[in-house]
């Protein structure tokens, strides 16, 4: 069993990427502290004091809003499972380049801000109008960037008149941490993370998708026939998934009665079912699953399970949403290794504590 003893599994301190331990997540909303951290350059200091938001573009009315100004407009609060488009990538065969997270770069926050919405209102959006760059103040290199980049990506105007897309200042009740976007960073709820901007330094509206570097990378770059293009598709909704949270991968379990637990979501609707093998796929049992709590949250399940048999099992789990979508066995290859959303395999043994003990002893 991982030792979940820290916060967070850091795989890489400059820039900061860290994941949650999966025994973590069943909770309804992931602390602060234990909500995993996808950076692609280091974190800015800013001061609130100096800082400001201009708003320019394809607006009739240019806007430079300070902090105090955003956190005195009206305010909403959506829960959001955040997941980073390449959460899981190291599950990939054959392997895809990139940060190798294997299942714990998502969580579930309670996000609070202003509805992008009423400051797109504020500033009159031009007939021109089709996207809006969001762009960050945090900057550095990328692999294949071949230069200084500043973290930004568009969004359609479209999904920012959900007015649960936020320019966010709380997460979880408390001030936006530092590691997670301080002073104002975006959400956009149902897509995955990369679309939520960090360090927000500029919004500019615009007639065409912005089409920079991260834009760019982000997207899903299938293997190819050898006959026919390969469709490139950019990364935006969350694919349907869910993930075993406990028991964790490699544990030693008791021979009897034991409750296997998790937690599923999807960008597409609510989730209506989960089920479970315990047996190498023979068969698939309907596990208990709660009431989705929100639009864009996440659903904990569980499953009562009798584990009788000593030695090795492999616990499976899938899903399914309100538009038919089914988790499936193998996502599908795509070179940058993004949405992977595979059936979760967890393997455990069965093992009596006096077998242990014996075993133990002959050693």
């Amino acid at each position: 069993m991982p030792d979940t003893s820290g916060d967070l599994n850091v795989l890489s301190e400059d820039p900061l990427c860290a994941a949650v331990y999966l025994p973590n997540l069943d909770v309804p909303v992931i602390p602060n502290e234990r909500h995993f951290i996808r950076s692609h350059f280091p974190a800015p200091q800013i001061e609130t004091s100096t800082w400001s938001l201009p708003v320019t573009g394809e607006v009739t009315k240019f806007l430079n809003l300070s902090y105090d100004d955003l956190i005195n407009m009206p305010s909403h609060e959506v829960i959001n499972v955040m997941e980073c488009a390449g959460n899981s990538r190291s599950t990939m065969q054959p392997p895809a380049e990139g940060v190798q997270w294997d299942n714990g770069a998502v969580s579930t926050s309670a996000w609070r801000g202003v509805p992008v919405k009423t400051v797109l209102e504020q500033a009159g959006l031009t007939p021109a109008a089709t996207d809006v760059l969001f762009e960050g103040t945090d900057s550095g290199t990328e692999p294949h960037s071949g230069g200084k980049l500043i973290y930004a990506m568009s969004i359609p105007i479209e999904k920012l008149l959900d007015p649960n897309t936020l320019l966010a200042y709380e997460m979880n009740g408390e001030t936006l941490p530092k590691d997670h976007g301080f002073p104002i960073r975006l959400v956009v709820p149902g897509w995955y993370g990369m679309a939520s901007v960090k360090w927000l330094a500029k919004i500019a509206v615009m007639d065409h998708p912005n089409g920079g570097f991260h834009e760019m990378d982000y997207r899903i770059f299938p293997a190819t026939d050898g006959e026919h293009d390969a469709v490139v598709e950019r990364v935006t909704s969350l694919k349907i998934k869910s993930l075993i949270s406990t028991p964790a991968k490699g544990d030693i379990l008791q021979p009897g009665a034991h409750t296997i637990k998790g937690v599923a979501w999807s960008g597409d609707g609510h989730i209506t079912k989960v089920e479970v093998s315990t047996d190498d796929d023979r068969s698939w049992r309907e596990a208990v699953l709660e009431a989705p709590s929100g639009t864009y949250s996440w659903q904990h399940w569980e499953i009562d399970w009798e584990a009788n048999n000593i030695g090795h099992s492999l616990i499976r789990s899938r899903a399914t949403d309100s538009a038919g979508n089914v988790q499936p066995m193998l996502a599908t290859w795509n070179f940058r290794g993004y949405q992977v959303n595979s059936i979760h395999s967890v393997p455990v043994t069965i093992r009596s504590c006096l077998l242990y003990t014996s075993d133990a002893a002959d050693e």
